[in-house]
């Protein structure tokens, strides 16, 4: 029995060596955590503090009533926020983008994932800075979709994945968000394969 023990305290210890998230001389760094998302009651663009994403809870940007703002950091860095179990997960309406000069890009993906990495339909809106996003529904953006693809008047012959142009409806969908300088963010407005 006392074999036994010896080996299976021998085998806890080896193993939790190998589990995630304990350090290893050979691990890479853990990724910097994105900054917290702050969360305000209010209502219009003035409530939107400078450098940041705001998205709304209600349309036009909360005119009716002061109502929840979710703010995103917008920072030179690429960063994604996932919106997996956050309050702000697939409830806002509107949104607005207050940065003071170009080059800042901050970007709405539907799902939970930024950007359109893998074997799977992915589809984001992209803000523009200072100008009011009164509803999230019918902007255009990129979408990744699996089908049929014209360009240039031909279409192809097999289906595959693509990117193609849309009018998209975000309004109450809202999974990641995606902001940065434009010298980081080239992977969030991939190539158009044409449309569909």
């Amino acid at each position: 029995m006392k074999r036994f023990t010896i080996t299976t305290t021998v085998a806890a210890a080896a193993l939790a060596l190998t589990l995630p998230g304990i350090a290893q001389g050979h691990e890479p760094t853990a990724r910097k955590a994105a900054p917290e998302v702050k969360e305000l009651l209010g209502q219009g663009s003035g409530d939107c503090p400078s450098m940041s994403l705001c998205l709304y809870e209600d349309t036009n940007l909360n005119q009716g009533k002061a109502a929840r703002i979710w703010v995103f950091p917008v920072t030179d860095a690429r960063t994604d926020y996932t919106l997996r179990g956050h309050a702000a997960a697939d409830k806002p309406s509107s949104g607005y983008m207050r940065a003071p000069n170009l080059g800042w890009t901050a970007h709405l993906f539907p799902d939970y994932t930024c950007g359109y990495e893998g074997n799977r339909e992915a589809e984001a809106i992209s803000f523009r800075r200072n100008d009011p996003y009164n509803s999230l529904n019918g902007h255009n953006g990129r979408a990744k979709r699996y089908g049929y693809f014209n360009k240039n008047g031909k279409w192809t012959k097999t289906k595959q994945w693509g990117v193609t142009e849309q009018t998209l409806y975000l309004n109450d969908r809202a999974g990641c968000i995606a902001v940065g300088a434009y010298k980081n963010t080239g992977a969030l407005s991939p190539y158009i394969n044409g449309d569909m």
